[in-house]
């Protein structure tokens, strides 16, 4: 059980979570699709979200994480995730979240409201490919591979955003800094199979996948600190 404690930090499985969350070093593989707007529109319907699109087209993330050093623990994370606006804030509303250990689990949810789930996810992040097997109890969801061209990026990228998840009337807003070292970029290189009967898979076959995606990308270290979640009103 997940308490919050009078500073504002967190216990958790007996652990005391305190802010901003670190992530020192993980291994990162994304797929990023242009589907349909009006069949993804369903995703986010009574979220408060409203999706961004361009001609009809909106971003789907599919994303691999390999999770090394971090507050959290080792762990292996699978996401999916749509661009999309709330309040003049724009990004990320993550709207699958299977990762491989309770205390994860239990810690994205309480702190920042992500929908984590415990899955069995197989991965394998390495140069310029990545692999990944998620299943669910036994049920196969997804498999995927990704590749990138060779060469990969000499200098460390920063970057933020700001990750949205709807939670009872709210919204909540996190603040994320990243910083990207290795960083390997591919156009359409990817295989993606997704399972047969399994509600997650068959949610992302009625928007369109398996589809070629518009970009593939794979860094090798990425760090980023996670802020307190911040709620507004739907």
């Amino acid at each position: 059980m997940a308490t919050l404690l009078d500073d504002g930090s967190w216990e958790i499985q007996g652990r005391r979570i305190g802010f901003p969350v670190r992530i020192t070093d993980a291994s990162v593989a994304c797929a990023t699709y242009l589907v349909r707007a009006d069949r993804a529109r369903r995703l986010v319907d009574g979220t408060g979200l409203e999706l961004v699109s361009v001609a009809g087209r909106t971003p789907l993330f599919l994303v691999f994480i390999d999770y090394k050093v971090n507050d959290l623990g080792d762990y292996d994370e699978v996401g999916v995730a749509l661009l999309a606006r709330h309040r003049g804030r724009i990004g990320p509303y993550i709207h699958q979240l299977p990762v491989t250990q309770t205390f994860t689990m239990e810690a994205g949810r309480a702190l920042w409201g992500l929908p984590k789930w415990l899955g069995r996810a197989e991965l394998d992040i390495a140069g310029r490919h990545a692999d990944c097997h998620l299943a669910e109890d036994d049920r196969h969801v997804l498999s995927a591979s990704l590749s990138t061209l060779p060469g990969r990026l000499p200098v460390t990228v920063p970057g933020a955003l700001t990750a949205l998840a709807p939670r009872g009337d709210t919204v909540l807003a996190s603040g994320v800094r990243m910083r990207a070292r290795g960083a390997r970029l591919g156009f359409g290189a990817a295989r993606l199979v997704l399972g047969s009967g399994h509600p997650r898979a068959d949610e992302l076959r009625a928007i369109g996948l398996p589809r070629r995606p518009l970009v593939t990308t794979i860094v090798d270290h990425v760090a980023f600190d996670m802020d307190p979640a911040v709620p507004t009103p739907r």
